[in-house]
């Protein structure tokens, strides 16, 4: 318990530096800037995907489009912290409002005057003005719902009628202006026009990932109950130093999170009380009591040490919203935790219960299957809650499980079979991305595990795509499994000129140069050294993991033209263009030895004897 406690109080007082430092940071950056690096990225996504589509590829295989996606994605997740560092300045606003007035004002008079490029350009630069008082006006009403308590639902309705707003009158208004121009005059404004829909395409993806993820902006119930911000501000207030170090907030999260974890014990009791209060009629024994409260406490510790932890880190960021990361992750620990609590509730109390309705219906073997299902009913669950909250579509597959499914699966039942063969391969692990595998004619590189296909690059080059029951029903070859060991194999041929004492020196010697070659692998190199005499028991730790270290230098045969000299060994790379190396080396050696020795390599040659015929 004190090794916990220190652990996570040591977290907890990194993450109030972390979300200090983050705060300076994103403060320095500004939110104005983070909106216009959004905008550029699309635009480079834009372009990217012009690029691809002329060549006839994909723009969703680019590595150039995925950093610049993944670039945006990190910088719309600033967002939610950003809005709650807005600070309005009344003198900005006021020139921001003067200077609306006065564009609005010089367009009517361009407008008065005919001229008509100059009219456009400030007209639209006008309607971009409009735009951002209209977004950014919604980042400060989103940000005082957040400090006032508000929840998830008041966010939505905010920022969708923001959306509305962007659909319906900055549309119409656009549109209008639009209509009353000359067709060329918005040909030779094209440019700035697809600049202003491309902010307001910008704009609207922020918004939308808003809507999506309202939780970020939200109070903490526990935060805004308690009302722990005035407790922060008066530790503060009485602390004798002052540094980046919040230690009011340091104090708070020590607190509640030595509050929860102290009534691990307590709660595990209650939980056992209750259910043998409403479940079993019968007291147990108290040795059997002991053993359900102790398969629970664990569980019941991390359940209380991950719902304390989501609420340091709320204070630690707090008034700033959690980065969604740590929502998100924060989330599925939770889930994860709240499902082993329960069940471990059940492996620790189901023999009681399983024993007790035994003694009444006879059928075990029923409720032990009952039991079953609910693990199943509860592992689904919390699998759709982790599914949730890695962005699948949860809808969709609740919906899959309905009657409805069946006819679905009928008719799908080869992607079916290609999407349970994914998972499959996945658990099983048989490669990975980057694997060299073979399976029947199929050879080369794995690129891609997919839902329904898996992805191969051959050597030649070309692209084939394979469907994932394939892979599952075939034998599959993998060449990238191995540790250390690619085969060196080969045949010397001595011609047969050679003596028995030379050809045994020649052995003798690629032999040991072998044994001393720095790169052949030897038997002091195997996995299984390092394993443990249990583990040996179990399984080839060698064979397992890809150990090979065999080498033999043998006459092998008395061949037509020859005689052969079987090298066979290993080096201790596998990587391909290593290995050539380390095989050339090898040889340009075998071949200073033959030399040495006196012998020389064999040709392929054929005698013919001519019999002489009796007179």
């Amino acid at each position: 318990m004190r090794k916990i406690l220190a652990a996570v109080f040591a977290l907890c007082f990194s993450l109030n530096l972390l979300a200090n430092t983050a705060g300076d940071d994103l403060n320095a950056t500004g939110i104005l800037s983070v909106v216009n690096q959004i905008n550029e990225a699309n635009a480079q996504i834009a372009v990217i995907k012009a690029q691809s589509a002329e060549n006839n590829e994909t723009a969703d295989k680019s590595v150039l489009f995925k950093t610049v996606l993944d670039k945006k994605e990190k910088l719309i997740e600033q967002i939610p912290y950003l809005i709650m560092q807005i600070e309005i300045d009344e003198e900005q606003v006021q020139n921001f409002k003067q200077e609306m007035q006065d564009l609005e004002t010089k367009t009517k008079k361009l407008k008065n005057q005919g001229n008509q490029n100059l009219y456009v350009k400030n007209m639209l630069e006008l309607e971009r003005m409009r735009l951002d008082e209209l977004f950014y006006s919604s980042l400060l009403n989103l940000e005082n719902i957040f400090k006032e308590g508000g929840k998830a639902v008041s966010v939505k309705l905010a920022v969708e009628e923001t959306l509305l707003s962007f659909q319906t009158e900055f549309y119409a208004q656009l549109k209008e202006f639009r209509e009353s121009l000359d067709e060329n005059l918005i040909a030779e404004h094209k440019g700035e026009f697809d600049a202003l829909e491309a902010h307001k395409k910008t704009l609207e993806e922020i918004l939308h990932y808003l809507r999506d993820n309202a939780e970020l902006l939200t109070s903490n119930y526990i935060i805004s109950e308690l009302n722990l911000k005035t407790a922060i501000d008066f530790i503060n207030e009485k602390a004798s130093f002052t540094s980046k170090f919040n230690v009011g907030k340091a104090a708070i999260i020590f607190v509640v999170f030595l509050f929860f974890v102290s009534f691990t014990t307590l709660l595990s009791k209650l939980t056992l009380w209750a259910l043998m209060k409403f479940f079993v009629k019968h007291d147990s024994d108290r040795q059997t009591k002991g053993r359900i409260v102790e398969i629970i406490k664990r569980p019941m510790l991390l359940t209380l040490i991950a719902y304390a932890i989501d609420i340091c880190v709320s204070i630690a960021y707090y008034p700033a919203p959690m980065p969604i990361k740590f929502a998100n992750f924060l989330t599925i620990t939770f889930v994860v935790a709240v499902t082993w609590l329960i069940l471990s509730v059940l492996n620790g109390y189901g023999m009681v219960l399983i024993n007790e309705l035994t003694k009444k219906s006879g059928r075990k073997e029923v409720i032990n299957l009952i039991l079953k299902i609910v693990y199943f009913i509860i592992f689904v669950i919390a699998m759709l809650i982790v599914l949730s909250k890695l962005g699948f579509n949860v809808s969709a597959i609740i919906a899959s499980l309905g009657i409805g499914g069946l006819a679905v699966a009928l008719a799908t039942k080869d992607i079916l079979a290609n999407f349970f063969a994914s998972v499959m391969l996945l658990f099983d692990n048989s490669f990975s991305q980057g694997d060299w595998i073979v399976c029947g004619d199929i050879e080369g590189t794995v690129v891609e595990i997919g839902l329904r296909k898996t992805t191969v690059r051959t050597f030649d080059n070309a692209l084939i795509f394979v469907p994932n029951s394939k892979l599952a029903s075939d034998p599959i070859r993998n060449w990238s499994r191995r540790k250390m060991g690619r085969r060196i194999r080969m045949l010397i041929g001595l011609e047969y000129s050679a003596t028995t004492e030379q050809i045994k020196k020649c052995v003798d010697e690629i032999k040991q140069m072998l044994i001393d070659h720095p790169d052949i692998a030897k038997g002091d190199d195997m996995g299984s050294k390092k394993a443990s005499r249990y583990d040996r028991g179990i399984v080839s730790i060698d064979d397992l993991a890809g150990y090979k270290s065999n080498l033999f230098v043998v006459v092998d045969e008395f061949a037509d033209s020859s005689i052969n000299i079987l090298v066979y060994c290993f080096s201790k790379t596998i990587v391909w263009g290593e290995f050539l190396a380390v095989k050339e080396d090898v040889m340009i050696k075998i071949m200073n030895i033959v030399e040495a020795n006196g012998l020389g390599f064999a040709f392929p040659s054929q005698s013919l004897y001519v019999e002489e015929v009796k007179k």
